[in-house]
């Protein structure tokens, strides 16, 4: 139980620093989110929180009036490291990518996810957003408390993109 505490906690401190709260001015201009979810673990627990953080951000960008399509989950440091491609049919214009690092181990059962919420530039990546969590104890209280937990911290962000939008 404490464990489960620790890491529900882990994951719903407020935000404090700058670069975890989206501003109006940074929130304008996009008319889609496109996720997908970066693997560094082969443990299913972990990779299980995939699906529910893809689903949260399906409703959040429906209900901010956003496009969504989620690119699924890939596997990295096991032979390549892509992200996964852009179709050739996306109907977005301006999209934000939201990628999801996800990063566990199983002897302790541990697990840790790092949110990052950009833009495609000439350059290189505009990070817009970012934020994590970390998590130890039962599996099934990692897998949970983190997906919950990063859901809850995007609210606001989605939030501001459907009032900037």
């Amino acid at each position: 139980m404490r464990n489960a505490l620790l890491c529900l906690a882990l994951t719903a401190l407020p935000a404090s620093a700058q670069e975890r709260v989206l501003s109006p001015e940074r929130a304008s201009g996009y008319d889609g989110i496109l996720t997908q979810c970066v693997t560094f673990t082969r443990a299913q627990f972990a990779n299980d929180m995939c699906a529910p953080l893809a689903t949260s951000v399906a409703g959040m960008a429906a209900q901010a009036g956003l496009k969504h399509r989620h690119l699924g989950l890939i596997e990295w440091g096991f032979g390549t490291d892509q992200y996964a491609p852009t179709p050739d049919d996306l109907a977005f214009i301006a999209p934000l990518n939201l990628t999801f690092y996800i990063r566990a181990t199983t002897d302790p059962d541990s697990g840790a996810v790092w949110a990052s919420l950009y833009r495609e530039v000439p350059e290189g990546r505009l990070v817009i957003w970012e934020d994590w969590g970390i998590g130890a104890g039962e599996q099934s209280v990692i897998r949970d408390g983190l997906s919950t937990g990063l859901a809850r911290k995007l609210e606001p962000v989605f939030k501001a993109l459907e009032e900037a939008n």
